[in-house]
């Protein structure tokens, strides 16, 4: 049997980009190690600024984000919680302080920028030489590199006309703005914020707070026409010949619909139709018995608004007006129903109850959506599917199930199989469907030139946002289908990038330059591996009525202290073969089994790692015993213990740190 071997990898800068695991599986490239690490040093206005540059949209995310980031934190697989940091939740904390909001005293907030911050402890990270423009590593589209562009002497200023005010529409008009381009949002709405205005439910976001953020952007000198829809008030035809480009924004506005009998029955509806009418405060009569089909994040919120229905009365939901497409009536019937819902008190919870074809391992609803749908009475059952609606006099009486054999295929393909001979009928007044939006391209009027794609999508160059047609670019929803906010916002930094390379008639090319920085004194918080992730605070279950937003989030203690639990994969120890005496101290030390000294032979790799091994060998005297310390980064939790037990100086820690910086060709 040959010999098992070590694979080994020569880093090279998209292996220390990829350590900072957070920031590379952000869509924006978000440096949350540095935001969440300037926390812990109690620098929240650095972090805020830090948390801002990639992302326009940072205190909608600081509260909704599907956190991609959290998901990816290497601190999920240490410590004995095993949880990630709470990302996501900590910039709450910084756009609170920082932010557009900050001036404003929302209510439900855990704190101010004139709050007393915890004092730095003495042991905390500490980074010596490391001015405020290096300790975060910045994307393409920052606000640095936009500002740089705008300042580019002889370039062209277009007018840009944005379809929609979702996040990738805000995104963009944002990026367009600081370059300096004459920039007008047609939004059919009266509000917006497109589906995180219309499609997340209002306990879920601070809507004043998301306001204050939205005309944040519009102060850049961003026009808007609301009440204006596209195919209906304008045409994209004649848009194409007014403005230099036009980006299509449009969000997936249409719920998708089962194809099973008694689809059309009165009492079934989409999630998305649910959502809309309630955040825009119509009046929704759903019955006493409601069910929910499908397992994902818009499932749990059709769910969890279903349960605030059933929480007043018949006399206080007459109290919700009906209201009709305009700012004025939508702004009333909101804060109508906030004062209702406050005042009511819990007199009885609908019988709310959801099926998914997927077990509780394979929900693909975030964690925390289904913790808080069990908290508050709502019933799911995975490894179910709809088989048939039922109905009586045209109405729907109950919903047919079927037990769920499988969900995927070998491949991992959805490819539910069902078992035969277990249908049965559950009573219902409602039936919502959670399983998909479309988005309404027939809006696009046929226009030739912009090509639509087997699923019923625009189709894009998903380097530059821009469709078949050549001043047309599209992003969000619309072109990839329902994803996270901040993918969104990627795509609306995308197509301002390309909107640019098309206005100016030349390319942008992007370089990446690299920086380390020794840190002689590099140490981790005291106990940092201990330290449990605590959950954000939160109205009390029996509060939770209405439109009351439920996550209250950290104060600023203790998202001091949930940042020190950050392992701040940026930081890497860094080796010098000529100092090494090979006394393996280093190895010894090491509390992760990270480090190993092997022989040469023990090794396998690319070439790159043949040519490393040569070059090194070569240095060598013909009769040295040569040999290799080999490390896994993955397990490293940057205590530093191995850089101080060396007694040679052979082991420093440095601090990488990466910049992306555009420039036209």
């Amino acid at each position: 049997m040959a010999e098992e071997k070590y694979n080994v990898t020569i880093p090279d800068t998209d292996h220390w980009r990829k350590m900072v695991k957070c920031q590379a599986a952000c869509p924006v490239q978000t440096d949350a190690r540095a935001y969440v690490t300037a926390i812990a040093r109690g620098d929240l206005e650095t972090g805020y600024k830090i948390a801002h540059d990639p992302n326009p949209l940072s205190t909608i995310c600081g509260r909704i984000c599907g956190a991609p980031c959290e998901k990816a934190c290497r601190r999920g697989s240490v410590g004995p919680d095993r949880e990630p940091v709470a990302i996501r939740p900590l910039k709450r904390v910084l756009t609170e302080r920082y932010g557009p909001e900050a001036a404003q005293h929302l209510p439900g907030r855990m704190g101010s920028s004139d709050e007393s911050i915890p004092a730095i402890p003495s042991n905390g990270m500490t980074y010596p030489g490391l001015g405020a423009e290096k300790i975060f590593s910045t994307a393409r589209w920052s606000r640095e590199n936009l500002q740089a562009l705008a300042a580019t002497p002889k370039r062209k200023i277009g007018r840009v006309a944005v379809i929609g005010a979702g996040p990738s529409s805000l995104a963009a008009a944002h990026d367009l703005a600081v370059l300096g381009h004459k920039v007008t949002i047609f939004e059919a709405g009266p509000k917006l914020g497109g589906m995180v205005r219309y499609g997340v439910p209002v306990y879920r976001i601070d809507q004043q707070a998301m306001d204050l953020e939205i005309q944040s952007i519009l102060d850049l000198g961003v026009e808007v026409k609301y009440n204006t829809s596209l195919g209906k008030d304008i045409t994209l035809g004649k848009l194409r010949r007014d403005f230099d480009a036009v980006y299509l924004g449009l969000g997936l506005m249409q719920g998708r619909w089962l194809n099973v009998e008694g689809a059309t029955l009165d009492g079934v509806m989409t999630a998305v139709d649910l959502l809309l009418n309630y955040n825009l405060g119509y009046k929704v009569k759903l019955g006493k018995r409601v069910l929910v089909v499908g397992g994902g994040d818009v499932a749990m919120d059709a769910a969890r608004t279903a349960l605030r229905l059933g929480q007043v009365t018949a006399e206080q939901q007459s109290a919700m007006r009906d209201t009709v497409a305009r700012e004025e009536e939508e702004s009333d019937a909101v804060h109508e129903a906030l004062d209702v819902a406050r005042t009511a008190l819990r007199l009885g919870v609908a019988d709310v109850k959801m099926i998914a074809l997927e077990s509780w391992e394979e929900l693909p609803a975030s964690r925390f959506e289904v913790e808080e749908a069990l908290e508050e009475g709502i019933q799911i059952f995975p490894r179910f599917g709809p088989s048939k609606i039922l109905g009586k006099d045209g109405k729907v009486t109950g919903l047919e199930v079927i037990d769920v054999a499988s969900v995927f295929d070998e491949n991992r393909r959805f490819n539910p199989k069902f078992k035969p001979g277990t249908e049965r009928v559950w009573e219902c007044d409602t039936i919502i469907l959670a399983i998909g939006q479309s988005a309404d391209l027939a809006a696009l009027g046929g226009e030739e030139g912009v090509r639509i794609s087997p699923r019923g999508l625009v189709e894009i160059n998903q380097e530059t946002g821009q469709t078949s047609a050549p001043n047309v670019f599209a992003g969000g929803d619309v072109a990839y289908g329902p994803r996270l906010i901040i993918n969104a916002v990627r795509d609306g930094h995308i197509a301002a990038l390309g909107i640019e390379q098309c206005i100016q008639g030349r390319s942008l090319e992007t370089t990446v330059v690299t920086e380390w920085t020794d840190l002689p004194k590099h140490q981790m918080p005291r106990d940092w591996t201990k330290l449990a992730r605590t959950h954000v605070p939160g109205l009390p279950v029996d509060r939770r009525t209405g439109v009351s937003v439920i996550e209250l989030g950290y104060s600023a203690g203790q998202a001091v202290e949930q940042g020190a639990r950050c392992l701040e994969c940026s930081v890497n120890t860094v080796f010098d073969g000529a100092k090494c005496i090979l006394c393996n101290g280093c190895v010894d030390v090491c509390p992760w089994n990270c480090l190993k000294i092997v022989r040469l032979d023990e090794m396998a790799g690319d070439a790159k790692l043949v040519q490393v091994v040569k070059n090194m060998v070569a240095q060598q005297p013909a009769s040295a015993s040569v040999a290799a310390m080999i490390k896994d980064d993955a397990t490293c939790t940057r205590c530093a213990l191995c850089a101080k037990r060396c007694p040679t100086g052979a082991i420093t820690m440095e601090a990488f740190r990466f910049k992306e910086v555009l420039s036209y060709q």
